[in-house]
C-alpha cells in the first residue's frame, strides 16, 4: 500500500510525463471545483520529485486544474495541502496512461439515478446543483431523465435505446403509456420525433391555431397551466393542460370579431375555431360585386350626347399622351373601388367568423345554404318575371308593339346620319370599343389584384444626327 503524502498546492506542477494533452474544458472545471469544494478531494494525485524543490503531476491533471482555480477564487489557500502518492519518476508515463486508461466512466444512466436520490433524500434541488457545479436546469433534466419507465431505462442501460430516445420519452409522466409507446417501437417510428408524437397524440401543444391566436402569454395570464418539455426548445414542447379556459379565450375573440361581421347586415353570422373543407364544401359561395360606376364616380350612367362623344374623342385622338393620362386615372379610380355585396346577397347568405392554420383570424363570407339557396333562387324569378312585365308597360302606357317599332325607327334615322358623316361614325365606333376595353381592363385589374399600369407605348427614338445630316 502506498503512503499518502500531504503536499502544499504551491508546490505542485504539471508533469510533461502526463499522457492527457487536451486541456479541459471551463464547464468541467467549474463541475469538479465545486464538487472539490463540497466533498473534498475524493482522490489523490500521484507526484514525482521535479527540481526545486517541485512536484509534477503525473495523474490527477484535472483535479489539479480545479484545485488551483478554487485557490484563484480565494475559496482555499495556496498552502492547501493536497493528499498525494510520492513516486519514482521511472514509470510517470506508464502511471499516467494506466489512470486514464483503464478507468471506465460512469453510466449516464447511474448519474441520473444519483442525482434522483439525492434529491427524494430531501436534498434541495438548488443545493445539488451548488454542490455539484451545475445549473438547475441541468438537474431538472437529469432528475426527468431519472424518472422515466423502468422498461425504458432499462432498454437505456441495455443500448437498446439512445439517449435521445430517452429523452423524448420524458415528455409524458405516464408510466403506462410510456411502455405501450415503447412496445410498439419498429424501425419507422423508433425516432424522437414519432416518440413524441404518439406520447402527445391527445394533447394540444403551443402550436395549435386557438393557442396562436389568443396567444401562449394571453392563455397564462388568464390561469391557463401549462406542461414544458425541457428537452425541446420551441413552442411545440409546451402543452396545454387548462382546454376549457383556452377554448373560453378563443370564443369571446372570435364573438367579438363576429360583432363587426353581424353589422354588416348578413342574414346569419357563426364563429368556429375551425372551418375546414368537410364544413364548407355543404355551402354555395357567393362572391363580393363590384360597385356600379354611377355609385363610384357620383356621375350618371346614361351615354352622354353624340357631340360630346365626337368632342372628347376627338381630343384623345389628338392627345395620346393626354388619352393615356386620362385612361391611367380612371384606371386607379375603378382598381381603389371596394368590392360590396348587393343587398339581395346579405338578404340569405351568411359568414363563418373562424381561425386558420396558421392561428389567424378567417372570415368566411357569402355562404348560402342549399336551402336559403333555393330560395333566393326562386325570389329571383319573381324578380325577372317583374321586370318583364315592367318592360311590356314602359312608354307610358304606350303598347309594346309600337314601343318596338319606334325603337326600330330610331336606330334605322341614326344609321343613316352616321353613313353620311365618317367623323361622328368613326367617333362612335371608338368610343364603343373604349368602353368595352375599359370594363375588361377594370375586371381583369380588380381580379388579379395588380396596383401597377401598363407602360403607355413608346414612340420610336429620333434618328440619328448623322443620319439627318445625309438625308439633308
Amino acid at each position: 500500500m502506498t503512503d499518502i503524502t500531504p503536499i502544499a498546492l504551491g508546490k505542485l506542477v504539471v508533469s510533461e510525463d502526463n499522457v492527457r494533452r487536451t486541456a479541459a474544458t471551463d464547464a468541467g472545471l467549474q463541475e469538479l471545483a465545486a464538487s472539490i469544494a463540497a466533498h473534498g478531494l475524493l482522490q489523490s494525485l500521484v507526484v514525482h520529485k521535479h527540481r526545486k524543490g517541485k512536484f509534477a503531476v503525473v495523474a490527477g491533471g484535472r483535479r489539479l486544474a480545479a484545485l488551483q482555480l478554487l485557490a484563484a477564487q480565494g475559496r482555499i489557500e495556496a498552502s492547501f495541502a493536497v493528499p498525494c502518492q510520492v513516486r519514482d519518476g521511472d514509470d510517470a508515463a506508464e502511471l499516467s496512461l494506466a489512470e486514464n486508461v483503464l478507468r471506465e466512466p460512469m453510466h449516464p444512466a447511474d448519474e441520473f439515478e444519483a442525482f434522483r436520490a439525492l434529491v427524494d433524500g430531501g436534498m434541495a434541488e438548488a443545493d445539488v446543483a451548488a454542490r455539484f457545479g451545475v445549473t438547475e436546469s441541468v438537474v431538472n433534466k437529469r432528475l426527468r431523465l431519472a424518472r422515466v419507465s423502468p422498461a425504458v431505462m432499462e432498454a437505456y442501460r441495455g443500448a437498446r435505446l439512445s439517449l435521445a430516445q430517452v429523452m423524448a420519452f420524458t415528455v409524458s409522466d405516464d408510466h403506462a403509456l410510456q411502455d405501450r409507446v415503447f412496445e410498439n417501437l419498429s424501425e419507422w417510428n423508433d425516432d424522437p420525433n414519432s416518440i413524441r408524437d404518439a406520447l402527445t397524440e391527445h394533447e394540444i401543444a403551443a402550436t395549435d391555431r386557438r393557442v396562436r391566436f389568443v396567444s401562449l402569454a394571453a392563455y397564462e395570464q388568464a390561469g391557463g397551466g401549462v406542461r414544458r418539455d425541457l428537452f425541446c426548445e420551441n413552442d411545440s414542447g409546451i402543452f396545454i393542460l387548462d382546454v376549457d379556459v383556452l377554448d373560453r379565450l378563443a370564443g369571446e375573440k372570435l364573438e367579438a370579431e363576429a360583432e363587426a361581421v353581424r353589422a354588416e347586415g348578413w342574414k346569419w353570422v357563426e364563429t368556429r375555431p375551425s372551418f375546414d373543407y368537410n364544413e364548407w364544401s355543404g355551402y354555395i359561395r357567393r362572391h363580393e360585386e363590384s360597385v356600379p360606376l354611377s355609385v363610384e364616380t357620383g356621375k350618371s350612367s346614361t351615354p352622354s350626347a353624340p357631340n360630346t362623344i365626337v368632342f372628347r374623342t376627338a381630343i384623345l385622338m389628338s392627345k395620346p399622351r393626354l388619352a393615356w393620362r386620362t385612361c391611367r386615372s380612371r384606371s386607379r379610380r375603378l382598381r381603389s373601388v371596394r368590392p360590396y355585396w348587393p343587398p339581395e346577397t346579405l338578404a340569405f347568405a351568411g359568414a363563418v367568423v373562424c381561425i386558420d392554420d396558421d392561428g389567424e383570424l378567417d372570415i368566411r363570407r357569402g355562404l348560402v345554404s342549399p336551402a336559403d339557396a333555393a330560395a333566393a333562387e326562386d325570389a329571383d324569378d319573381d324578380a325577372d318575371d317583374a321586370d318583364a312585365d315592367d318592360v311590356a308597360d314602359a312608354g307610358h302606357g304606350l303598347p309594346y308593339s309600337l314601343v318596338e317599332s319606334l325603337t326600330a325607327h330610331r336606330t334605322a334615322a341614326l344609321g343613316a346620319v352616321l353613313s353620311q358623316n365618317a367623323r361622328v361614325a368613326l367617333a362612335a365606333v371608338v368610343h364603343a370599343l373604349a368602353l368595352k376595353m375599359s370594363e375588361a381592363a377594370r375586371v381583369y385589374h380588380g381580379f388579379h389584384g395588380f396596383r401597377q399600369p401598363l407602360k403607355p407605348p413608346q414612340p420610336p427614338p429620333d434618328p440619328p444626327a448623322y443620319y439627318c445630316c445625309h438625308r439633308t
